[in-house]
């Protein structure tokens, strides 16, 4: 009896523990993924047609199946006021719930030089992560006394530079690396787009441009330096959170700018001008692209997305459609490094700022 009386208390208990194990099971499964059943907007702050957005929507095309719960992703394009127009968007319209994000051009070194039009504060954006997207630089091979090397270039005589405004990121970065070489330049201003400064070169209008990796592949190289009408010179640098010379894989045929420098005179650069340059080079080469959620966005979320990121640089159909529109594979600043480098560029010290700034007004003089 006393057996029997013992078995019946344990044999209740081992049936309750299977009756919660079940019942706790139960409502894990019934937790859906965070983005189940939901759409994520992406919105370019750059209109239809351009890098910006033929990136963003190879990117839009395969993110949803690296997210969990594998949400309809739904691109947006919002231009205007140089890309500004988008990005104050996300940070003061949308609800904060990870379903929209933006996918960004030109915004982190607008933040970088505290722009008074930007208005919203990028360091309170959710970082997901930045692409890489150096520039190379070419000139006519005409120019004086003949540039047909590299190395030629600092031999220039006086030249035209095609840009596309003072406050560009790009036009700044070109006008200081032509000061530390000591180059002599007039800077041109006020081109609509890179193709119309790249038709003023072919016209002899202007003798120097450069443009993004993309475009350089399909339309510089094949059209302008392979017919020796124009010479490759350097890209721009990618820097890494340490402020080390990262070599670019894409563009093995040339060298980096600091190494470029370092190859003509024997050492490195130094100085303000060239601290201002790394500066501008880590918000606009190393996250010439940048993927933001708005400010106060979940947590969960944004370690969602970082995650489908890292899923979706190893997607070898992403990489192959991005390959086929934009001649190169994206490289991501993810992970810890992303966040670092993300942080050092948001915070960019003071000193550098002020010069930038003034470096941008010398301009507008």
């Amino acid at each position: 009896v006393m057996r029997t009386s013992n078995l019946r208390p344990l044999s209740w208990l081992i049936g309750c523990s299977f009756l919660i194990v079940g019942w706790t099971q139960g409502l894990a499964a019934e937790k859906a993924p965070y983005y189940q059943g939901k759409t994520l907007t992406i919105v370019i702050n750059f209109a239809a047609g351009g890098p910006t957005d033929i990136e963003g929507r190879v990117f839009g095309k395969h993110l949803g199946k690296h997210i969990p719960g594998q949400p309809s992703v739904v691109v947006q394009n919002m231009g205007g006021g140089g890309g500004i127009t988008g990005v104050k968007y996300i940070g003061e319209v949308p609800k904060p719930d990870g379903l929209t994000a933006g996918y960004f051009t030109g915004s982190l070194f607008h933040h970088q030089t505290r722009d008074p039009g930007l208005r919203v504060d990028l360091g309170k954006f959710g970082f997901i992560t930045g692409v890489h997207g150096v520039t190379i630089s070419y000139v006519r091979a005409d120019t004086p006394p003949g540039i047909k090397k590299p190395a030629d270039f600092v031999k220039a005589e006086r030249f035209r530079a095609a840009g596309l405004s003072a406050s560009s990121s790009k036009d700044v970065r070109f006008r200081l690396s032509f000061d530390l070489l000591g180059l002599k330049y007039d800077y041109v201003t006020g081109y609509s787009s890179s193709s119309t400064a790249r038709l003023a070169v072919q016209r002899n209008e202007a003798q120097y441009h450069d443009e993004t990796l993309p475009a350089y592949r399909a339309a510089v190289e094949p059209q302008m330096v392979k017919t020796g009408e124009v010479t490759a010179l350097y890209y721009t640098d990618l820097v890494s959170p340490d402020g080390e010379i990262i070599v670019s894989p894409d563009v093995p045929e040339l060298l980096p700018f600091t190494h470029y420098y370092r190859q003509v005179f024997g050492k490195m650069p130094s100085g303000i001008k060239y601290e201002a340059l790394k500066a501008a080079n880590m918000s606009s080469t190393n996250m010439t692209r940048l993927i933001m959620l708005p400010p106060n966005s979940p947590a969960e979320a944004i370690a969602i997305l970082r995650q489908a990121i890292v899923s979706l640089s190893k997607d070898s159909d992403f990489n192959a459609d991005a390959m086929k529109a934009m001649r190169f594979q994206p490289r991501f600043e993810v992970g810890e490094q992303g966040e670092r480098m993300f942080q050092r560029v948001s915070q960019t010290p003071p000193e550098i700022v002020t010069f930038i700034r003034q470096y941008i007004d010398q301009v507008n003089k």
